[in-house]
Order: structure tokens, then C-alpha cells, then sequence
């Protein structure tokens, strides 16, 4: 029963539309119109949609004749989990290569969807990867998939706006960045401290663990916990509720121009950022430039030191690949080797490494961004990675996120608080999550 999990997910999505994918076990053909692949390099296809990406894989082509690597963008995020999930259960259309962020792997893993990349010496590689991404790869003595970024988050604020408020330095607990956000408030009403867009689910659930509320649990095997109603649960669904009800907090869609324009023009004052953030955000703004700067997330506790994760890619060679030793030296080489990671950490990329030779690299962690000024703001989300742990993420990820968006649209348009679309979302997981075949531990 289990099994079927990720495929009825799928089915509830649909299943038009899949990208034709790559031909498992071919070669370039001797008429071979892949630009820089020479004829009979083993083909790799690979789904990925991170920005920059295109320009990793010509890297690769060019430095290793013998195996070409062909992108395609089958959609970002879900809708590539979608198709995915739909190319294994019709058995046709798989890449060997798919990017899959650290969240989803638990959801793949239990449909034995990844190949253990153990038996191609993935091993070797652990030793540069930050320990909490090497755990989120893992299960028991299997390694499913190459860690790439890291999405750990920091407050990413407008020092000048805070700065005019009479807050002279970043708020280092909970309790403090509500205070600031009333003396936001207090000097311009139009003001809010941040953007907290209840939709996100990523955003969402990274801040949960990095305030304790964490909703999931999961070890591998048939029991899952979900718990969007306990203690720690409502404590944060009352804060954020707090900040939204006295407009501290703007509630635009993450990524969307109005987020954009909150942030430019000062209506939102700081971002909850994730570490990738930076530099995509340094592309969306333009009149306060130069204005940023990055601190530790705020704590529920001070001198406390939990973190959450936003996002981050890892890279997974999917099972029933026909090149998986080739699909194996792909990943590896992309994830962590230094030629890979000079494109990857560049301005079109913006990712943030979990390969640890350039974490720790003075070069990478004094660099500077136009958006930050002269502040050195790697070194606060470097900080934020040494402290970060693996969150349990359960393998009903892809249901998780197909419902959040719809469960709590309300609390954007103000007709629902956060506490009631936590015990809605409660009762769907766990009726899912049963219906699946899972047994539910489910939190008081």
C-alpha cells in the first residue's frame, strides 16, 4: 500500500504534459547534434530547473568526453516531482539524473524510486559535504542522492529602515523582533517588519523548525508523526497570527513583484532569508541597494541556536537508469568538486554550498554583493549552516505541498487565522497519510 503513495499523489495532479525525458542506455550518435558532446559519450539526461544549472552541465560536457549530459527543465519544485512520479509508475519518459530538494527524497525513497549511489563510491565524497546535508542524503547505510545547496536562513535586513526606527542592532530573539516591529509600526504605520507568506510551505516549515514547532517525524519505515497542533504548533501560529492582525507582517506571495516592491520601497523592512536568497533578490530590487544586511534569525530563547532549512537541491540518479555509473559521476562531480562549485557559487547561480571547501574558504566567506554593500554576509549564513540539523521530513512531502496553498489561502485573504488552518491541515496529513497505508503518530 505504501508503495502506491507517491503515485496516487501524482494521479490527483494529472498526468499530461510529461517532457519526452531522455533514451536510457544511449550514446551519442555519430551524427550527434549535442552541442560539445563527442559521438558515443554515454548519455545522461537530467531534469533540473535551478538557474545556472545549463551552465554547470556545459562544464561537465566539455571536461568529460566520454559521457554528455543533456538538461532538461521539467518544471520547478512540484511540478517536477509530478511529472516525475508519473514517468515511474508509467515505467517510461525517466531521466537519470533529477533534481530533488532534501524535503522530498523520504517521498521517493519509500517507492525504491533512487538508486543507492553507495555502490559508485558516492562514500568518497562525504568528508566536503556539511554533515546535517550528508544525514538528509542518507538512510540507513544507503546514500540516495548528491548533496548541491543549502537554504539555511538568516534575518536579511534594511539597515537603514531599522536604523531610522531607532533599532540599532538586529533583534536576537522572537520576543525582541515583535518589539521592533511595533516601533516600525509606531514611526510609519504603512510599515510591516517583514513578508511572511502563509502559502509558502517550504518558508513555513523551515521557520517551524527553526522555532521548535517542527510538525513532522520520520525515521524510514511505515510510522509517520504529524503534529500542526501542539503546544510549540500554536505558539507559532499565534505569533505570526499577532504580526499579521497588527499588519507587522505583509503577507504578499513569495517571489512575486509585490514581495519585491515591499521589500525596495520599505514597507517590509527585513526578509527571512535563505541563504540562496541573496542574490536572486539582488536582481529584483533596485532603489535600496547596497541597504542589506545579514544577522542571525532570530531565537524563542536567547543565546538558543536552532536553525531551519529552506530549500536546497540535491541531485538523485533515478532508478531504472541505464547509465547510472556515468549518471553517478555526474552527480558526484556536480555537488562536489571545485570546477562544478565555481559556477554554482557565481552571481547567475546564487547557491549556497554544502560543499564544505568553499564554506570554509576565507575567499568565499569575505566575499561581498552589490545588494549587501561591503558586509561580508556569507559569514552570518556560514554560521547559520555550522548549527543546522536534518529535519525529519516525512514521504507524503508531495501531497504536503500540493494541499498547503489551498488550506491556507485563507490566512492571506484574512478570512482564517494560522491556528485553524494548522488543525485543518492536521486532519488532511493524517487522513492522507492513512489512506496510504501509513501508520500516524499523531501529536497532542
Amino acid at each position: 500500500m505504501i508503495a502506491a503513495a507517491v503515485a496516487l499523489t501524482a494521479t490527483a495532479c494529472g498526468s499530461s504534459g510529461l517532457p519526452a525525458g531522455g533514451s536510457a542506455g544511449s550514446t551519442v550518435a555519430a551524427s550527434a547534434t549535442a552541442a560539445g558532446c563527442k559521438a558515443g559519450a554515454t548519455v545522461v539526461t537530467f531534469w533540473g530547473w535551478s538557474a545556472g544549472y545549463n551552465l554547470v552541465v556545459d562544464e561537465f560536457n566539455k571536461t568529460h568526453p566520454d559521457i554528455c549530459v543533456e538538461l532538461d527543465n521539467a518544471g520547478a519544485t512540484t511540478t517536477e516531482y509530478t511529472k516525475l512520479t508519473n514517468a515511474l509508475t508509467a515505467k517510461s519518459g525517466t531521466p537519470d539524473v533529477a533534481q530533488i530538494e532534501y524535503f522530498e527524497l523520504p517521498s521517493f525513497e519509500v517507492t525504491n524510486s533512487l538508486v543507492d549511489l553507495t555502490q559508485y563510491g558516492i562514500n568518497s565524497a562525504k568528508s566536503n559535504e556539511a554533515g546535517w546535508a550528508w544525514d538528509q542524503v542518507s538512510s540507513g547505510s544507503g546514500v540516495y542522492a548528491m548533496p548541491v545547496d543549502a537554504g539555511t536562513m538568516a534575518l536579511y535586513y534594511n539597515e537603514k529602515e531599522f536604523t531610522a526606527a531607532g533599532i540599532t542592532t538586529a533583534p536576537t530573539t522572537w520576543a525582541e523582533f515583535a518589539s521592533d516591529a511595533a516601533k516600525l509600526k509606531a514611526k510609519n504605520s504603512s510599515q510591516a517588519i517583514t513578508n511572511f507568506d502563509p502559502e509558502s510551505t517550504q518558508d513555513v516549515l523551515a521557520l517551524m523548525q527553526e522555532y521548535g514547532a517542527f510538525p513532522f517525524t520520520y525515521t524510514g519505515g511505515t510510522t509517520v508523526g504529524i503534529n500542526f497542533t501542539g503546544k510549540a504548533e500554536k505558539a507559532f501560529a499565534d505569533y505570526w497570527q499577532g504580526l499579521i492582525d497588527a499588519k507587522e507582517a505583509t503577507t504578499a506571495t513569495d517571489f512575486s513583484q509585490a514581495q519585491w516592491d515591499g521589500f525596495d520601497s520599505g514597507a517590509a523592512a527585513s526578509r527571512l532569508s535563505p541563504a540562496w536568497g541573496p542574490v536572486g533578490m539582488q536582481g529584483s530590487i533596485s532603489k535600496t541597494l547596497g541597504d542589506w544586511r545579514a544577522a542571525a534569525l532570530p531565537e524563542t530563547t536567547a543565546g538558543a541556536t536552532l536553525q531551519g532549512n529552506w530549500g536546497g537541491s540535491t541531485l538523485a540518479v533515478v532508478k531504472g537508469s541505464k547509465n547510472a555509473a556515468a549518471a553517478a559521476t555526474f552527480v558526484q562531480w556536480f555537488g562536489g568538486s571545485d570546477d562544478a562549485w565555481k559556477i554554482l557559487s557565481g552571481d547567475t547561480a546564487g547557491a549556497y554550498p554544502a560543499y564544505t571547501p568553499l564554506l570554509d574558504s576565507d575567499a568565499f566567506l569575505n566575499s561581498t554583493l552589490k545588494i549587501s554593500g561591503d558586509s561580508t554576509y556569507n559569514k552570518v549564513f556560514a554560521t547559520a549552516e555550522g548549527q543546522a540539523s536534518g529535519a525529519q521530513w516525512p514521504p507524503i512531502m508531495t501531497a504536503a505541498l500540493t494541499q498547503w496553498t489551498s488550506t491556507f489561502a485563507g490566512v492571506s485573504k484574512g478570512s482564517e487565522t494560522m491556528e485553524q488552518a494548522f488543525t485543518t491541515f492536521q486532519s488532511q496529513m493524517v487522513a492522507y497519510a492513512k489512506d496510504q497505508g501509513f501508520t500516524v503518530e499523531v501529536g497532542s
